[in-house]
Protein backbone atom coordinates (compact mmCIF):
# COMPACT_ATOMS: atom_id res chain seq x y z
CA UNK A 1 0.00 0.00 0.00
CA UNK A 2 1.48 3.37 -0.91
CA UNK A 3 1.82 6.26 1.57
CA UNK A 4 -1.02 8.28 0.03
CA UNK A 5 -3.52 5.42 0.39
CA UNK A 6 -2.31 4.69 3.92
CA UNK A 7 -2.72 8.35 4.89
CA UNK A 8 -6.25 8.44 3.40
CA UNK A 9 -7.27 5.33 5.34
CA UNK A 10 -5.83 6.70 8.58
CA UNK A 11 -7.65 10.00 8.05
CA UNK A 12 -10.99 8.28 7.41
CA UNK A 13 -10.62 6.10 10.51
CA UNK A 14 -9.77 9.10 12.70
CA UNK A 15 -12.72 11.13 11.36
CA UNK A 16 -15.09 8.25 11.99
CA UNK A 17 -13.77 7.89 15.54
CA UNK A 18 -14.24 11.60 16.25
CA UNK A 19 -17.79 11.58 14.93
CA UNK A 20 -18.80 8.58 17.04
CA UNK A 21 -17.51 10.14 20.29
CA UNK A 22 -19.34 13.45 19.91
CA UNK A 23 -22.35 13.85 22.19
CA UNK A 24 -25.67 13.72 20.41
CA UNK A 25 -27.56 16.99 20.18
CA UNK A 26 -30.61 16.97 22.49
CA UNK A 27 -33.96 16.67 20.72
CA UNK A 28 -37.38 17.62 22.04
CA UNK A 29 -39.19 14.56 23.34
CA UNK A 30 -42.42 13.26 24.84
CA UNK A 31 -42.94 10.71 27.58
CA UNK A 32 -43.54 7.09 26.60
CA UNK A 33 -44.73 6.04 30.04
CA UNK A 34 -46.26 8.09 32.85
CA UNK A 35 -46.74 6.93 36.43
CA UNK A 36 -46.58 8.59 39.86
CA UNK A 37 -42.82 7.96 40.08
CA UNK A 38 -42.20 9.72 36.76
CA UNK A 39 -44.35 12.69 37.83
CA UNK A 40 -42.43 12.93 41.11
CA UNK A 41 -39.06 12.83 39.33
CA UNK A 42 -40.14 15.63 36.97
CA UNK A 43 -41.49 17.68 39.89
CA UNK A 44 -38.17 17.31 41.72
CA UNK A 45 -36.22 18.24 38.57
CA UNK A 46 -38.32 21.42 38.17
CA UNK A 47 -37.80 22.29 41.83
CA UNK A 48 -34.06 21.67 41.49
CA UNK A 49 -33.86 23.90 38.40
CA UNK A 50 -35.92 26.88 39.52
CA UNK A 51 -36.21 26.53 43.28
CA UNK A 52 -39.36 26.98 45.34
CA UNK A 53 -41.96 24.40 46.31
CA UNK A 54 -42.89 21.34 44.26
CA UNK A 55 -45.25 22.22 41.43
CA UNK A 56 -48.46 20.32 40.73
CA UNK A 57 -48.38 18.56 37.36
CA UNK A 58 -51.14 16.97 35.29
CA UNK A 59 -51.11 13.20 34.84
CA UNK A 60 -50.48 13.68 31.11
CA UNK A 61 -47.58 16.13 31.39
CA UNK A 62 -45.16 15.90 28.42
CA UNK A 63 -47.29 13.27 26.65
CA UNK A 64 -48.53 15.49 23.81
CA UNK A 65 -45.87 18.20 23.76
CA UNK A 66 -42.23 18.58 24.77
CA UNK A 67 -42.91 21.99 26.32
CA UNK A 68 -44.38 22.84 29.70
CA UNK A 69 -45.33 26.36 30.76
CA UNK A 70 -45.83 26.98 34.45
CA UNK A 71 -47.88 30.05 35.31
CA UNK A 72 -47.48 31.76 38.64
CA UNK A 73 -50.60 31.99 40.73
CA UNK A 74 -52.20 35.41 40.82
CA UNK A 75 -52.55 36.75 44.34
CA UNK A 76 -55.85 38.46 45.08
CA UNK A 77 -56.56 41.34 47.39
CA UNK A 78 -59.29 41.54 50.02
CA UNK A 79 -61.73 42.67 47.32
CA UNK A 80 -61.16 39.43 45.36
CA UNK A 81 -59.45 41.23 42.46
CA UNK A 82 -55.90 40.40 41.31
CA UNK A 83 -53.25 42.49 43.05
CA UNK A 84 -51.84 45.03 40.61
CA UNK A 85 -48.72 43.66 38.93
CA UNK A 86 -49.21 40.12 40.24
CA UNK A 87 -50.47 38.93 36.86
CA UNK A 88 -47.43 40.25 34.95
CA UNK A 89 -44.99 37.59 36.17
CA UNK A 90 -43.88 35.62 33.09
CA UNK A 91 -44.49 31.89 32.79
CA UNK A 92 -41.64 29.47 33.40
CA UNK A 93 -40.80 27.26 30.41
CA UNK A 94 -39.42 23.72 30.60
CA UNK A 95 -38.64 21.37 27.72
CA UNK A 96 -38.38 17.57 27.86
CA UNK A 97 -35.44 16.45 25.73
CA UNK A 98 -33.65 13.28 24.79
CA UNK A 99 -29.88 13.17 24.28
CA UNK A 100 -28.71 9.73 23.21
CA UNK A 101 -30.64 7.36 25.47
CA UNK A 102 -31.00 9.88 28.33
CA UNK A 103 -34.15 11.93 29.01
CA UNK A 104 -33.55 15.33 30.54
CA UNK A 105 -35.44 18.43 31.56
CA UNK A 106 -34.16 21.63 29.95
CA UNK A 107 -34.74 24.98 31.68
CA UNK A 108 -33.99 27.66 29.05
CA UNK A 109 -34.04 30.55 31.55
CA UNK A 110 -30.84 29.23 33.16
CA UNK A 111 -29.72 27.07 30.19
CA UNK A 112 -29.75 24.15 32.63
CA UNK A 113 -30.33 20.48 31.86
CA UNK A 114 -31.42 18.13 34.65
CA UNK A 115 -31.02 14.40 33.89
CA UNK A 116 -34.08 12.20 34.43
CA UNK A 117 -32.55 8.73 34.88
CA UNK A 118 -35.82 6.88 35.59
CA UNK A 119 -37.89 8.53 32.85
CA UNK A 120 -38.54 7.01 29.42
CA UNK A 121 -39.12 9.34 26.49
CA UNK A 122 -38.87 9.41 22.71
CA UNK A 123 -37.69 12.18 20.42
CA UNK A 124 -40.46 14.01 18.57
Amino acid sequence: MNNKALFTCALLVSLTGCKSTQAEEPQNATLTRVNPGVITEIQQAIQSAKGGPLVTLADNVFTKSAELLIDHGTNKGPDGLPIMGAHSIPSEKFVLQKAGEQCQLYYPKKELRVPLPNVECEAE
